[in-house]
């Protein structure tokens, strides 16, 4: 196996897109950062083809128009593994839209396969690890470690051979026409837009648990944790968990120090304006509550 070659800059990439122009197939993957950010935004694709792995920066280009049309291009197959969320990703960020799709998740799927998860689909068929450490790193931080890279690049390396192998196997069992028919479907697939929905805090393990008075807090509290979200452009869960939420409804503190006792409270809300903030709103609905009592 070849190092991965990784691309940082717009001459290596446009170099790199004029020669998968000549491509019959390509694999691709993408990493995001979406376990850390609220905005989620791709900041890695690697692609593969028949004798090297490429790992591409976008976050260091200009332009990957260049990529969009190769993605676009019928004459070229691209290879995924479970593409919906890259082609969503791909879509949302650069506008780009796929055609002449081969997706081995689905492929594995229509095949009987019941784990469709890649590192177990790689380790049945060519006795792969993957290490699934990095799966959720920030893949925004740079500069990418080795295992990273190592990681990132394996995503791809086997797919061409592994669609090669389903393919024969779709064709044998009269399963191709079905699989092409699920591969454009998925490329026809449209960003949805994140709404968010204030009742979701009812689904929240506890929730259902908790009396009026704390349910309304929760309630409170799940709005706020999304406003800071999107303030602070970090994963919800990073700015409070839900069990952080559910014990800050059951107990509604009301003192800095009686906050700080909560169970799972990040640093930045014990003592600081954040943490007055928080008691504030507890206090405000807690009010609200008694008030409706009356």
């Amino acid at each position: 196996m070849r190092p991965a070659v990784l691309i940082e800059t717009q001459t290596d990439f446009n170099r790199l897109m004029s020669m998968l122009a000549d491509a019959s197939q390509i694999a691709v993957d993408t990493e995001s950062n979406s376990f850390f950010a609220y905005y989620e935004r791709v900041c890695l694709i690697q692609i593969s083809t028949d004798e090297d792995d490429y790992l591409v920066d976008p976050l260091s280009l200009k332009d990957v128009t260049p990529f969009c049309q190769i993605l676009r291009d019928e004459s070229i197959e691209k290879i995924f593994h479970a593409a919906s969320n890259d082609l969503i990703g791909l879509k949302r960020d650069f506008h780009c839209c796929i055609r002449n799709l081969f997706d081995t998740a689905v492929a594995c799927k229509l095949l009987g396969v019941k784990k469709l998860g890649l590192a177990k689909v790689l380790d049945e068929h060519f006795g792969v690890t993957l290490n699934k450490k990095w799966q959720r790193c920030d893949w925004e931080k740079r500069p990418l470690k080795k295992e990273q890279i190592d990681y990132a690049r394996l995503d791809t390396h086997y797919l061409i051979p592994l669609r090669h192998r389903l393919a024969l196997e779709l064709i044998k069992r009269d399963l191709w026409q079905d699989a092409q028919e699920a591969f454009v479907k998925i490329c026809s697939q449209e960003v949805q837009e994140k709404v968010f929905q204030p009742n979701g805090f009812a689904h929240i393990k506890g929730a259902q648990a908790l009396d009026n008075q704390s349910r309304r807090i929760l309630k409170d509290l799940y709005r706020y944790r999304e406003q800071e979200a999107k303030r602070r452009n970090r994963a919800p869960f990073r700015i409070l968990s839900n069990e952080t939420l559910v014990r800050l409804a059951m107990d509604h503190p009301g003192s800095v120090q009686e906050l700080a006792r909560v169970k799972g409270l990040p640093k930045s809300y014990q003592n600081s304006r954040a943490a007055y903030g928080l008691l504030e709103l507890i206090r405000r609905t807690h009010d609200t509550c008694d008030d409706m009592k009356m």
